[in-house]
């Protein structure tokens, strides 16, 4: 009984063994199938480094960071300008006709040049607007006539009608005389202007009218100008002024000596 049990569990084993073979052998067939199936990759080829440009790439510089500017000032507002005045306009030039001037007087006698050089007084007489007083020229209370004309030269001091009196009115005057540098012998106005050339700046003029009021005058220039220069007459704006002419040089009398003064 123990020899037909040995005997059926030795025939199991083997044939346990000879199952276990077949299953093996059956695996590795399945095995070696499937490997052959699947296709093998090829490989890749390998790329040399040597064989690949290689591209340089420079690191970009770093950029400064901006200087903070400060912003400029914002300009101060600018006052806007005042409306400048319309100028005035200037008094129109006077229309005078240049004084007569001889061409006949006779030369100056040593005498009578010495007289000049005393102090000459004078007397309104008729017909006569004021008298001038030049301390400086020894010259004192010459009748002084409103007119241009020979008669009035011939007289005294002529003053030019169309101009201005010390006691105009308005903002401006220009009081014009005229005297002789010369004259005819005989003639209350031979040589009364004969030293005009010797006032200097700051020198006095007087006119007193005849009621005896009077107005008085500091010399401020001098100058020649041509006979038919009428400008000298006009006024000027904002001052009161009083001009004296006289003919010169001695003895062409081509030009005209001019002294102004003003209204002190």
């Amino acid at each position: 009984m123990f020899l037909k049990v040995g005997l059926i569990s030795f025939f199991a084993a083997v044939m346990f063994a000879v199952v276990v073979v077949m299953v093996v052998a059956a695996g590795g067939e399945k095995a070696e199938t499937t490997v052959a199936a699947k296709p093998v990759a090829e490989p890749e080829p390998t790329v040399s480094e040597s064989s690949v440009p290689v591209e340089i790439v420079r690191p970009e510089p770093k950029k400064k960071a901006p200087k903070s500017v400060k912003p400029a000032p914002k300009p101060e507002p600018q006052p806007k300008p005042e409306p400048q005045p319309k100028p005035e306009p200037q008094p129109e030039p006077v229309p005078v006709e240049p004084l007569p001037v001889a061409d006949d007087w006779p030369e100056p006698k040593i005498s009578e040049v010495a007289e000049t050089e005393k102090p000459r007084r004078y007397r309104l007489p008729p017909g006569a607007i004021m008298g001038l007083t030049i301390r400086d020229m020894d010259l004192y209370n010459a009748p002084v006539f409103s007119s241009n004309g020979q008669e009035a030269l011939d007289s005294g001091v002529a003053h030019v009608p169309q101009t201005s009196l010390p006691w105009s009115r308005g903002q401006q005057r220009n009081v014009y005389l005229a005297g002789h540098r010369l004259g005819y012998e005989g003639t209350g106005s031979r040589m009364i202007f004969y030293r005009l050339g010797e006032l200097a700046r700051g020198d006095e003029v007087t006119l007193k009218d005849r009621d005896g009021k009077s107005y008085k005058y500091r010399v401020i220039e001098s100058f020649v100008a041509k006979p038919n220069d009428s400008w000298v007459m006009g006024e000027v704006r904002d001052r009161d002024l009083l001009t004296l002419q006289t003919c010169t040089p001695i003895p062409t009398f081509e030009k005209r000596l001019i002294v102004r003064a003003e209204r002190i």
